[in-house]
């Protein structure tokens, strides 16, 4: 069992009915992503503070300046490219969408497992 299989996922409750969407889970040090159509293709951890900016970068089409990972636009797909790790996530428009959707409305807003964590 790896790391990855022993955390909560979730997804937007924007997503239909949890499939082939943006799988996020809190973790010790901060936020981990992942899609959940195929999750051998690797996960993409994120400290909390560069947690909260990618959020912010992906809700509001801002350039990536969180360390981390980069978002680009490929057709209407999203590609999600760790600088860290090899791993890419790439999402279709519906998937993304409702992950941006769920990021406007705060669903993915880890600030009290970061106040937990210090």
């Amino acid at each position: 069992m790896t790391t990855a299989d022993r955390l909560v996922w979730r997804t937007s409750s924007r997503s239909s009915n949890g499939e082939n969407c943006v799988e996020v889970a809190s973790a010790a040090e901060g936020v981990v992503i992942r899609h959940s159509k195929c999750p051998a293709a690797g996960a993409i951890p994120f400290p909390f503070p560069a947690w909260a900016a990618f959020v912010r970068e992906a809700r509001d089409g801002l350039a990536s300046t969180n360390g981390v990972a980069t978002i680009a636009m490929i057709g209407t797909d999203t590609l999600v490219r760790s600088l860290i790790t090899d791993v890419e996530l790439r999402f279709d428009e519906g998937e993304w969408s409702a992950f941006v959707a769920g990021a406007a409305d705060g669903e993915f807003d880890f600030t009290g497992d970061l106040a937990a964590a210090s």
